[in-house]
């Protein structure tokens, strides 16, 4: 089951039907500790629960799905722009509590996007949660566009989470 949500999470990366990527940020200050946040978001019942674990270092730790070209799923997954791929990767780079990056790559890093959550602890009860979109970068990522609306999808989907707390006015 999550597999097929991570395969359809990549199909909407890489759709092909909009503008090539800009930035998009947001942010949110909750009045919670930072490890409540980011357990809160991607603990055991997180968005990336289902991806195989390729190395745990405590808290640094490595998931990762690789889709190659005889996977059964390769058809609905590879980018029309690239039909010579050979392999897809969707990994999840985690520093607990600190950072948890999303990162889609074709042929090891050919073409590269992602998305990134920072967990910033401002004092003990309350954090920052900066959300970034990753720039389309690799030597082969000319002609390839990635659907801005469905990457800016995901983040509302991951920071609403959040509303699960209470959110902090942060004073300019």
């Amino acid at each position: 089951m999550f597999r097929s949500t991570m395969l359809f999470a990549a199909m909407l990366l890489l759709a092909g039907c909009g503008d090539a990527i800009q930035l998009a940020n947001q942010t949110k200050t909750v009045a919670a500790p930072r490890e409540a946040v980011f357990a809160k978001m991607f603990g055991d019942e997180g968005a990336f629960a289902g991806l195989p674990l390729v190395t745990n270092g405590g808290s640094d730790r490595l998931y990762e799905l690789v889709i190659t070209r005889n996977d059964p799923a390769w058809a609905q997954i590879v980018p029309k722009e690239r039909p010579d791929a050979h392999k897809i990767k969707i990994a999840v780079q985690m520093e607990i509590p600190r950072e948890a990056h999303l990162i889609y790559s074709i042929d090891d890093g050919a073409v590269a996007t992602g998305l990134k959550f920072n967990f910033e602890e401002l004092a003990p009860d309350r954090t920052r949660v900066t959300f970034t979109v990753d720039d389309l970068s690799g030597h082969d990522s000319d002609g390839l566009t990635v659907n801005t609306g469905k990457l800016r999808g995901i983040a509302y989907d991951a920071l609403k989470k959040l509303d699960a707390f209470d959110e902090v006015k942060e004073s300019a």
